[in-house]
């Protein structure tokens, strides 16, 4: 039984005097803690007793954990375990302590144990917040050489006789982002590792850092649950040290997610990669070909020097600081979802997370490496192009983090040997990653399709057992209005691309003199390598591929729906020749209401569509993308989009597009034929057909089967009255409101559809050519698509695209319509089979019922 009235030294149950909290408020008001667990802690206070856990004890600790959990009105640590706090405490209460001691010393012979008379046990079994040190040397020394009970021993105990559960919560302090390295310098040894600082360093890290200075948390620990699977022939010690090795698994790996692994030094890094045995290989086999080996170390040498990042965390602490102004200035916010973030560091701690980014400008790893940070995250190392390694900006992107990568390995088996090691290095320790699955930047605004590469040499890391897991992230960044917009209009016209330079660097600064709306990052369902190929087991090939395609669908599937991208959508399908506001608000209305039925991701300003869409045209009136007539008959402002302008438009409906690729094709074949009915079996022959046809334009989501597609997208235009079943026909009719709804619905891909039949018509065209050059073909389909949008042949000026006739190139040579140069003439079949090609684009195109 609990001594009465008991007073120990360990024990702030109440609010500190008012000197004392006036220094607590001075020294802690700016200390941060991951709000994220917030309403976890409230529930498990509720449901049961809260028992906080840290590695090591400090005094400063525990009232910085007293200050700020009381103040944010969370459960706070009453009692602290071994730790003495008679030097905070007030006089009055310091008394009571004293003159408690003194009678339980007089009248007992012995102080006071408050495990042995079970004050600690009824105070846990109260439902008393407190704080336990997992490794005290001196609690040590207390249980090894004079039998006293563990602490952690008595509180399993306590358990067995409760109904409430014990939940037991691991948690750190972080002063200093600084990733911890593998060989300690002498300040470490003098001064204290900084997994464990001495008192002098505690005290110097706290008075320097403690703005910075951040509470995080470990996965919490159902005590009830776990001893519920325990046997009970195991000895209760043995069980105490199982959790407490768990408990300091936890905390290990919460900490990793923000410091990240022990950092091994760039020396050392290098000379693991060239003393690798296939790098050594690669030395010796190139030099037994061109030249001595000694020249082909020193090359390979050089090789890491050219791609190694030399990681300085100043440099990361530095940007942040100029990033956080830059994007003041440049945009109108940064939308992040934060439970999406909270998922993300939960499954830090369980591997090395790749992180698979949307690549739409040179700013997303920015971005992304910006707001990981801002959330107490490390910063992964970013694979970024070695376009961008020229001075200054590639030596402060390597000190930040980045590694380099060329565009092409073919013919430098030496490079690819040195590369190669070095990312798996990188695994190695531990390293999150990052990089760019798309290869480079779209042009189009929709995802490019996976490129494998790299994703191969991690695959191939995680085989050879450089690693337990990898644990990929899609993240989809999406931009109101990209950076470079106009640089992309430049090349999608048919204009050259401009080499990164220091004078574009100096030239960034017209950047600032304008906004460019929000950015919107959302991250998707993270994948496991490990549980991946475990359901890849029995399939044998190109399992690589199925993994890029699983990734690039899950941001397609995380991207979100923006007003800018809806309201792009809007315009380009519906309100081509102008609109009015609320014109454009009730087609808004009507496309937000089929996602939803879908399910789709929307931003939440899209809950009051008339607001967003006012913001949105005054946004895109300030950037001149839309212009307006002056109201001069009270009807109101009239707005519309010059044709030069519609291209940039284009990128943002086309960061939403995939959600509306089944419907648009269903739609564009129940609007072609001649027939009354359009029956089923023309239905999936034209769909199969679209669907072929744009393979390398858009991503299609699973392994499902044309019918099974247009199945789903049937039952949404049937049920919103656009068609009617007729199964004496085995087909469909359109309904009036089909016949006037439907062509927006196909007006999504109606761009591609041009763009793929200006390359047929090219091609044609040039028949009596007997060596096909793209680069020639390319411009002559840009002039030919020019002059035939002057001349009303096609409707939309954004089918002038050269990432769209680059991919209708590649489909029609996969189809054999290319002409190699080894041919003489054109084969007739072969034109035969272009021109009925070309005829059938024409006919979706000028599609007349």
């Amino acid at each position: 039984m609990a001594t009465k009235k008991a007073c120990y030294p360990f024990i702030l149950d109440h609010k500190p005097g008012f000197f004392l909290n006036g220094i607590l408020y001075r020294l802690f008001k700016h200390v941060l803690f991951n709000k994220d667990m917030t309403g976890e802690l409230r529930r498990m206070n509720s449901e049961g007793t809260v028992l906080y856990v840290i590695k090591y004890k400090g005094l400063l600790d525990y009232l910085l954990y007293h200050y700020r959990f009381r103040m944010s009105r969370l459960p706070y640590p009453k009692i602290a375990f071994d730790i003495n706090m008679s030097l905070v405490l007030p006089l009055s209460q310091l008394f009571r302590v004293f003159r408690f001691y003194a009678a339980h010393f007089f009248r007992h012979g012995c102080l006071p144990n408050p495990v042995e008379n079970g004050f600690l046990e009824d105070a846990i079994k109260r439902g008393d917040t407190a704080l336990l040190c997992l490794e005290n040397p001196e609690g040590f020394s207390r249980i090894f050489f004079h039998a006293q009970k563990d602490p952690l021993q008595l509180i399993l105990e306590t358990q067995g006789q409760m109904e409430r559960p014990v939940f037991i919560v691991p948690q750190l302090i972080i002063y200093k982002k600084t990733p911890e390295k593998e060989d300690p310098g002498l300040f470490d040894i003098f001064f204290g590792f900084k997994d464990k600082p001495g008192v002098l360093r505690k005290i110097v890290l706290f008075f320097r850092h403690n703005r910075k200075a951040f509470i995080d948390f470990g996965e919490p620990l159902n005590l009830k649950e776990y001893l519920k699977d325990q046997t009970p022939e195991m000895p209760l010690e043995k069980v105490t040290e199982e959790i407490r090795q768990i408990l300091l698994e936890r905390i290990d790996r919460q900490k990793r997610v923000i410091l990240g692994p022990v950092m091994k030094s760039w020396q050392l890094t290098k000379e693991t990669v060239l003393k690798d045995s296939r790098v050594v290989e690669a030395i010796q086999g190139s030099a037994g070909k061109s030249g001595s080996a000694r020249a082909k170390k020193k090359e390979a040498a050089k090789y890491f020097d050219e791609i190694a990042a030399d990681y300085n965390v100043a440099y990361v602490q530095f940007s942040y600081l100029v990033l956080t102004w830059l994007w003041k200035k440049m945009f109108h916010g940064i939308d992040v979802n934060p439970s999406e973030l909270a998922k993300v560091r939960e499954w830090a701690a369980k591997g090395p997370l790749i992180y698979i980014p949307s690549h739409k400008s040179h700013i997303d790893y920015l971005i992304l490496n910006y707001i990981l940070f801002d959330h107490q995250m490390f910063v992964p190392r970013i694979a970024a192009g070695k376009n961008l390694s020229f001075w200054p900006v590639g030596p402060f992107f390597r000190k930040a983090g980045a590694f380099f990568i060329r565009r092409s390995f073919q013919g430098a088996r030496l490079y690819a040997a040195v590369f190669t090691r070095y990312v798996k290095a990188l695994i190695e320790e531990g390293q999150p990653l990052e990089f760019f699955i798309e290869g480079g930047r779209t042009r189009s605004g929709k995802l490019i399709l996976p490129k494998i590469g790299f994703l191969s040499i991690l695959v191939e890391a995680f085989r050879e057992g450089y690693c337990k897991d990898l644990v990929f992230v899609p993240v989809s960044i999406v931009y109101d209005r990209v950076i470079e917009s106009q640089a992309y209009l430049k090349e999608v016209g048919g204009g050259e691309k401009a080499k990164e330079t220091f004078s574009q660097v100096v030239a960034t600064r017209h950047f600032l003199k304008k906004k460019y709306g929000k950015i919107y990052l959302r991250f998707g369902e993270p994948v496991s390598l490990k549980e991946f190929y475990a359901k890849e087991s029995e399939v044998k090939t190109r399992t690589e591929k199925r993994l890029a395609f699983r990734l690039i669908r899950a941001i397609n599937g995380a991207t979100l729906v923006t007003p800018v991208g809806l309201a792009a959508a809007a315009i380009l399908t519906r309100h081509r020749r102008g609109f009015y506001l609320p014109e454009l608000t009730e087609t808004v209305e009507i496309i937000t209401r089929f996602l939803e039925r879908h399910h789709m991701p929307l931003a939440e300003s899209l809950s009051d569509p008339e607001k967003a869409m006012e913001e949105t045209i005054a946004l895109l009136t300030k950037n001149n993308v839309v212009s307006t007539l002056e109201d001069v008959d009270g009807s109101g402002t009239f707005y519309y989009v010059d044709e030069e302008k519609k291209m940039e438009l284009e990128f943002s409906k086309n960061s939403i597009v995939h959600f509306f690729v089944r419907h648009s094709f269903l739609a564009l074949s129940l609007l072609t034929g001649s027939e009354n009915v359009k029956k089923d079996s023309e239905i999936v022959e034209d769909y199969s057909f679209l669907k072929k046809l744009f393979r390398y334009e858009f991503i299609y989501e699973g392994e499902t089967t044309a019918p099974q597609e247009i199945d789903g997208a049937t039952a949404y235009f049937r049920e919103v009255f656009f068609i009617e079943r007729d199964d004496a026909d085995q087909g469909y009719v359109l309904s009036r409101s089909g016949f006037e709804e439907l062509p927006h619905w196909a007006a999504f891909i109606m761009p591609f559809l041009e763009s793929y039949w200006i390359a047929t018509r090219c091609m044609i065209g040039d028949k009596e050519r007997k060596v096909w050059q793209r680069n020639d073909e390319l411009k002559s389909m840009s002039s030919m698509g020019q002059r035939f949008q002057k001349q009303g042949i096609i409707d939309h000026i954004e089918a002038v695209s050269q990432p769209n006739f680059k991919n209708a190139l590649r489909f029609l040579k996969e189809e054999g319509f290319s002409i190699s140069e080894k041919e003489k003439e054109d084969s007739p079949e072969k034109l035969e089979k272009l021109a009925a090609l070309s005829q059938r684009l024409y006919d979706f195109i000028r599609y007349n019922r």
